[in-house]
């Protein structure tokens, strides 16, 4: 397996004139599942727990929306159609995508709360779910989330270091109140896609 720069490399180099592009497809899927979600609910300000129970709503109708942000970089790097409405193609596959996604969270949760070591491992070994979500039409979630972790295997450590290689610019991000991520976003989830093509010609 190559080196994490490696990836990082094929990423920037697939983003080369892609880069407007990224950015735009990031602020809309921020302004629809952050926004939108704080704007829902503002009516409920005075009662918090209904207002929280609305944007928790609006979350989840959410997931499919990043699943699609997700494989919208892999179809990226394959020089495939990246027009700004397939950020809304997990709607089209929504019970697919929506259980994966909710599948993915409740691990991770669960993980956390035993401690932050299992919920690490378990977060790097189903990061490749969503891609086997868009390669195989007849997987279940349930199914994707399991090959993904079985992909992963031997590989955790180094895909943990691959994600932890950003934090530098993680930190230079959140000291432009958040305007870097519109570009971090999209590098971080290039490499990852760069990531899953490699590994799954050697799989």
């Amino acid at each position: 397996m190559e080196s994490n720069q490696y990836f990082k490399n094929k990423a920037l180099a697939s983003l080369e004139g892609n880069w407007g592009t990224a950015a735009i497809a990031t602020l809309i899927v921020a302004l629809i599942s952050g926004g939108i979600s704080s704007a829902v609910s503002m009516p409920f300000g005075n009662d918090f727990a209904l207002g929280m129970s609305v944007n928790s709503v609006w979350s989840l109708l959410c997931l499919p929306l990043q699943w699609s942000f997700t494989v919208f970089f892999l179809n990226l790097i394959r020089k495939e159609d990246i027009n700004y409405e397939r950020l809304f193609d997990g709607y089209k596959d929504f019970a697919r995508t929506f259980l994966m996604e909710f599948l993915y969270i409740v691990a991770m949760m669960i993980g956390f709360c035993l401690f932050i070591i299992p919920g690490i491992i378990l977060a790097v070994g189903l990061v490749m779910a969503p891609y086997l979500l868009k390669d195989d039409r007849e997987i279940s979630a349930m199914d994707a989330l399991r090959k993904s972790w079985e992909l992963t295997q031997g590989h955790k450590m180094k895909l943990f270091w691959l994600g932890f290689s950003f934090i530098g610019w993680i930190i230079l991000s959140l000291m432009t109140l958040g305007i870097g991520f519109f570009f971090l976003a999209p590098y971080m989830d290039t490499t990852f896609a760069h990531y899953y093509e490699e590994k799954i010609k050697t799989a």
